[in-house]
């Protein structure tokens, strides 16, 4: 087999920037002078091996271009596309000469040049080539950038140190060269000659760990950490869901195979069902359509669309085999459906949901989780409220229910007694007691008590004024929501996530995008191992906070761990003493 003639003078190895004129030989040794590709040459062609034709190698190069395009730098992937067109032109009987030339005028941006050159430079391209079947190894720079003031300890420390100060979210390259510029080097005593560029920063930031990342739905930190918030979660929330668990079924490993639960006598297993809203525009994404330019026009709407908002819930466990629909979908607006309230959540609950899991699950018990909104922690019409309660007896106030005063009521002679809400007044008629009886009728004494504070009672103030003293009554703070005492009363369980914890609801990990566009064909597509996986890191997310860790320790757990159905103590352990502070410090 033919090998292209090598001439001396040119370099293989030579770099192809976008414009073939703008040539730096970057591959000669500083020291020798010697052009570091021919020893290499010149020591193949002492040990020859087969030469393949630029048939075979041309298919290697289309390869090359479609399968490792990724991870060729733009010189790379110049030198492979001259490469391929060497090889077509060989390939058509074109002379090397002959084919080097006209490639070389094709690339040359100077069109009064003779490319003569440059031609020579694709000869010795190819010559390389074809006797390695490989790209010369690039080495450009190698001896002048060998030092770099990153690789200095203090200034890697102390830009590190700067990156982790900043606020998460808001470190760009230009931000990050200014901070170079006139805080990190000068603060170390470092000058420069001239200033770092914002492409030096972004290399930087590249090599100390920092990477453009799309944002994803995680933990939401506006308030997570808040301490009544916390005190919910691990009081109220993690005891619950940790009691529950011990009657689900759990799914896990890739293939999600589920492991039932082991149940005592009199026992049912419990389904854990996840209910979420979500509110999109009919218009909201159509953005492209398939068009004649200059024939076809289509005259956009200025406003999104009707709004259309979803009512759903999602459960791990399913055959498929029930025909109902628990989802709502309302397209409220003017002329259209009402907006949602706490009256069609309830409707959907008692006359859909319940129903249908009923009706997919038979014995087994539902475990209904719901965000803390005000829709969902809505009290029934008659509940007890003490601020919307007058001083005095009837007046215009709502009545409301009966009830029992409390065991921790102050007095204990009062504990456990029947409380009526009304009272018969001079005419002979029922009407609704005012605040100052009903403290009277409880023990205490509010004579000269103010009724109400003005505009609000001080904060973390229990006895200020009546309406703060009664509200604080344990029958008028631990009161059922509407919507939990119609679940309780079909059988089943219901439980509200702590505020601002939306990795605890898997509806809230997966935006449903296409859904959007056609909202009941896309929710009902969805796989149920998808949605398995989902709550299965919902329950991740749960054993973290069990574990003590919090906020970013947490989310970080829930990635390390994404193969699990939960984390082991040993992990959490492990994390625990990475995360929290040493007792010496």
């Amino acid at each position: 087999m033919e090998v292209e003639e090598i001439e001396d003078e040119d370099a293989p190895g030579a770099c192809f920037h976008s414009s073939p004129d703008e040539y730096v030989d970057l591959n000669v040794d500083p020291d020798t002078g010697v052009e570091c590709w021919e020893e290499e040459l010149h020591e193949t062609r002492a040990h020859p091996t087969e030469i393949h034709g630029w048939a075979e190698l041309r298919g290697q190069i289309n390869d090359d271009l479609k399968k490792k395009f990724k991870t060729f730098t733009p010189s790379q992937v110049n030198q492979l596309i001259i490469l391929r067109s060497f090889a077509t032109l060989r390939l058509r009987s074109v002379g090397k000469l002959k084919a080097s030339e006209q490639i070389a005028l094709q690339w040359q941006d100077d069109v009064n040049g003779s490319a003569a050159h440059f031609a020579r430079r694709i000869r010795a391209l190819a010559s390389h080539y074809q006797v390695n079947e490989q790209l010369p190894i690039e080495k450009r720079g190698g001896y002048k950038n060998a030092h770099s003031i990153l690789k200095e300890g203090s200034v890697h420390t102390a830009a590190r140190a700067w990156l982790t100060s900043q606020k998460v979210g808001s470190i760009t390259p230009t931000k990050f060269c200014n901070g170079l510029n006139t805080e990190i080097l000068p603060g170390l005593g470092i000058s420069l000659k001239s200033p770092f560029c914002t492409k030096t920063a972004l290399r930087w930031l590249v090599k100390l760990g920092w990477m453009k990342t799309t944002l994803k739905k995680g933990v939401y930190m506006d308030g997570h950490e808040r301490k009544d918030v916390i005190n919910y979660r691990q009081m109220v929330y993690l005891p619950k869901i940790a009691e529950y668990q011990n009657q689900m079924a759990k799914y896990k490993g890739p293939e999600l195979k589920k492991i039932e639960p082991n149940l005592k006598d009199g026992e049912k297993e419990i389904i854990a069902v996840f209910q979420d809203e979500s509110c999109c525009h009919a218009n909201e994404f159509q953005t492209t359509a398939w068009m004649r330019p200059g024939v076809d026009q289509i005259l956009q709407r200025k406003g999104r669309g009707r709004l259309i908002h979803i009512s759903d819930f999602i459960l791990e466990s399913t055959d498929g085999s029930v025909k109902c629909e628990a989802c709502k979908i309302i397209y409220p607006g003017s002329g259209g459906d009402p907006y949602w309230d706490k009256n069609q959540l309830l409707a959907q609950v008692k006359n859909a949901a319940i129903p249908v899991f009923e009706e997919a699950n038979p014995g087994k018990q539902a475990l209904f989780i719901f965000d803390q909104s005000s829709a969902h922690a809505a009290l029934p019409d008659n509940a007890l409220r003490a601020f919307e309660m007058n001083k005095s007896n009837g007046g215009a106030q709502r009545t409301q229910r009966d009830t029992v005063i409390p065991m921790t009521n102050k007095y204990p002679e009062y504990r456990m007694k029947p409380q009526s809400m009304t009272t018969l007044n001079t005419d002979g008629k029922w009407v609704p007691k005012g605040l100052q009886q009903v403290l009277e009728e409880r023990g205490f004494n509010v004579t000269h008590m103010r009724a109400k504070c003005q505009p609000v009672c001080p904060f973390e103030n229990h006895d200020c004024c009546m309406a703060c003293l009664l509200s604080h009554q344990d029958d008028f703070v631990n009161q059922t929501s509407e919507l939990e005492q119609i679940i309780v009363d079909a059988g089943h369980l219901c439980l509200f996530l702590p505020k601002f914890h939306c990795e605890l609801n898997p509806i809230e990990m997966t935006t449903f995008g296409q859904a959007k566009a056609a909202a009941i064909q896309c929710l009902d597509a969805c796989p149920v191992d998808v949605i398995r996986r989902f709550i299965n890191r919902s329950w991740r997310f749960t054993a973290a906070y069990q574990g003590g860790l919090t906020g970013k320790a947490a989310a970080w757990a829930v990635r390390k761990f994404k193969s699990h159905h939960t984390i082991s103590n040993a992990a959490l352990i492990s994390l625990e003493a990475l995360v929290q502070p040493h007792s010496d410090a």
